[in-house]
């Protein structure tokens, strides 16, 4: 697809952009977060994603809830707490009483999806289901009709900066193709391994959100990088 009509892929008919940019804080500046997160709004991102690992789901861990907290007057910017972790069902009002502004649970770690997205709803958030690379829709089917987000992981979960799986872009197809035949409404968000080379695949595949981290808080110019990605330029 050339470059042409990526920007039509990416705009609707008033022109308004309809991907957006979610920069996941796992690769941000610790030590200077705040300023991290400043530079990702300035530069023009719509989303933080929060990835909450508890070192059990995922071999790694990140993110608390003091964390998510922190952010709670953070307004520019929409919080999606990814739940990387097990027995999600502990951690939904906690993390809704934090400040998140959606919750995003794996479908992996529990099998009462349509239960949880509910009680997401209820406590006032958008609710969203997450899959790993290896787990096919089929298994999250039922959800899709209720869920606000629905999140493709890219990479293996756990760490960043990794390289993106090339068969996650017809999962990206499928969850379009099934959004648009039955009419759902769900938000289609990738996560993983999107930089200069792999973000243009992953729109044209169905991506509505594109979470990256090592690529935008990794380059020189945030701004520049976030306008050439709206753009279609990279």
């Amino acid at each position: 697809m050339m470059k042409t009509n990526l920007t039509n892929v990416m705009k609707n008919v008033k022109g308004e952009h309809l991907m957006k940019l979610s920069a996941s804080i796992l690769s941000a500046d610790y030590l200077n977060l705040g300023k991290d997160i400043r530079r990702a709004g300035e530069a023009g991102c719509e989303l933080l994603h929060l990835d909450i690992m508890d070192g059990h789901f995922v071999p790694n861990i990140a993110v608390g809830l003091c964390i998510v907290d922190a952010l709670k007057n953070e307004t520019g910017l929409r919080k999606d707490a990814h739940l990387m972790i097990s027995n999600p069902e502990a951690m939904i009002e906690p993390t809704a009483e934090a400040g998140a502004d959606s919750i995003i649970f794996h479908g992996e770690a529990t099998p009462h999806h349509l239960r949880l997205i509910r009680d997401i709803k209820r406590l006032g958030k958008q609710a969203g289901i997450a899959l790993t690379p290896e787990t096919p829709i089929e298994m999250i089917r039922f959800a899709l009709e209720e869920a606000d987000i629905v999140l493709q992981v890219s990479v293996c979960v756990g760490f960043g900066g990794q390289k993106i799986i090339q068969q996650v872009y017809s999962k990206l197809a499928q969850l379009q193709e099934i959004k648009s035949r039955c009419g759902y409404a769900y938000e289609i968000q990738v996560d993983g391994g999107i930089n200069a080379f792999t973000y243009r695949k992953a729109i044209e595949c169905g991506a509505d959100v594109l979470v990256a981290g090592s690529f935008l808080f990794g380059s020189e110019d945030m701004k520049k990088t976030v306008e050439e990605i709206k753009a279609g330029l990279l």
